[in-house]
């Protein structure tokens, strides 16, 4: 059960509506502009900031760091130091497990001591493969069998290669090359077993790109980055597409239409592949550069088999509409799920259930039936602000739903129920 007192009931939506939206900036790509920044040439500011407790546990660790801050509304000034922290830095990451893997490879940069600590949920979350990477580049490390508590002493002289396996999380490989640059010969990466998460791997280096640095990939299982610094300037932060993810479902299930502002097909964020479900359950997609407009369909069709390795957090949300196409979907790609910041697939297998969604678990996939006479319930997040989001699309078909925990979203889009209110009234209306 959550330990959160907060409960938000969730009504039906009875007709289609019609609204535009900006969405957040992207947190992934706002976690990895504030690490480059701390490694600038010069002060960097950001806009499209997004409004979310990871981001402020990013921002507090870089000020512990050094860097110097200044945040107005959804823009941030921030000041690289001269030289890297000398002293020991105590670093409370809260839920943020992107923000532990970025940070645990920036400690190899300061010889002096970072300990890393966090909520109870991001000490069970796995780092190993990430430590054993490295301690090869010459770390000192102490931790809990791969999790939290973890201390790390950087080398005085790191080698310039190491080995990584990929096949737990992607935000590993992310962290490495965000700091790899600052090592005084760069890093080559030597990538072993199956790539987790492909997609969101190729954000790093494009955003690294903006930011003067360039990724070598030599052959399919290497990674050097070159010594370097990256540049300062402003930088814009698109719209998040996990975030559209949820606005995306609500339209493809009540035939609405929504236009989302900040985030267009140039964009490398992996779960805008979420838009071509959308696609095959027969919404209608305009795409631009910067903006994007779903319309749903009169009825959905189904999706039949689907693969989310590449969009893993796209994942809960095509679980809450899966009960209401017309036939079973079989939903793969799903190994990571098991160590977020909850049980991914068996968490959202016991709600689909209490609605009444015959839901088959498998050890990385699930099927979900469709379910003709779905009864309201009272859903549990599990502090998890994944499944809050996409547990609300679902109890938005169903009606008198109830979501307990519901205030977890700010973990990662704090603004999610008023937009959630304001997209599905009928006009769109602000």
């Amino acid at each position: 059960m959550s330990d959160a007192i907060d409960v938000r009931p969730i009504p039906r939506i009875e007709n289609p509506f019609a609204a535009r939206l900006t969405l957040p900036g992207s947190k992934s790509i706002a976690l990895r502009h504030l690490v480059m920044s701390t490694l600038a040439d010069e002060p960097t500011r950001l806009f499209g900031v997004p409004r979310c407790e990871d981001v402020d546990a990013m921002f507090d660790a870089v000020q512990r760091l050094g860097t110097s801050v200044e945040r107005e509304g959804r823009s941030a000034m921030l000041t690289p130091p001269a030289e890297p922290l000398e002293s020991d830095v105590d670093l409370d990451l809260g839920m943020s497990g992107v923000s532990l893997r970025l940070l645990l490879a920036h400690a190899a940069l300061r010889t002096s001591t970072t300990r890393f600590t966090g909520h109870r949920q991001l000490h069970q979350r796995p780092n190993a493969d990430l430590i054993e990477a490295l301690k090869t580049i010459g770390c000192k490390i102490e931790s809990n069998e791969g999790r939290l508590p973890i201390r790390v002493a950087g080398p005085a002289s790191p080698t310039a290669r190491t080995t990584l396996a990929t096949g737990v999380t992607s935000q590993y490989l992310s962290g490495l090359m965000l700091s790899a640059p600052a090592l005084p010969s760069g890093l080559a990466i030597a990538l072993q077993g199956a790539r987790t998460s492909a997609s969101y791997i190729g954000v790093t280096p494009t955003e690294m790109a903006r930011r003067g640095v360039r990724v070598e990939t030599p052959d399919g299982s290497t990674v050097v980055v070159p010594p370097g610094r990256y540049t300062g300037g402003d930088v814009l932060i698109e719209g998040d597409a996990s975030a559209a993810t949820y606005h995306a479902a609500l339209a493809t299930l009540h035939g609405g239409r929504i236009t989302l502002t900040n985030l267009g097909n140039s964009t490398r964020q992996g779960d805008y592949a979420f838009l071509d479900l959308c696609e095959r359950m027969g919404a209608e997609v305009s795409r631009t550069a910067d903006q994007v407009t779903i319309k749903g369909p009169a009825s959905p069709r189904p999706v039949g088999d689907a693969d989310m390795v590449d969009m893993p957090d796209a994942a809960p949300t095509l679980m809450a509409m899966a009960p209401f196409l017309p036939a079973p979907t079989h939903i793969t790609g799903l190994a990571t799920l098991r160590v977020k910041e909850c049980d991914r697939i068996a968490c959202a297998a016991k709600e689909l259930r209490k609605a009444g969604v015959p839901v088959e678990e498998f050890d990385a996939a699930m099927t979900i039936h469709p379910a003709d006479a779905l009864r309201p319930a009272g859903f549990e997040t599990y502090e998890d602000h994944r499944m809050a989001m996409a547990l609300s699309v679902m109890a938005s078909k169903v009606g008198g739903c109830v979501i307990r925990g519901a205030d977890c979203v700010a973990k990662t889009y704090a603004d999610y129920w008023e937009d959630f209110d304001r997209v599905c009234r009928r006009d769109g209306s602000h």
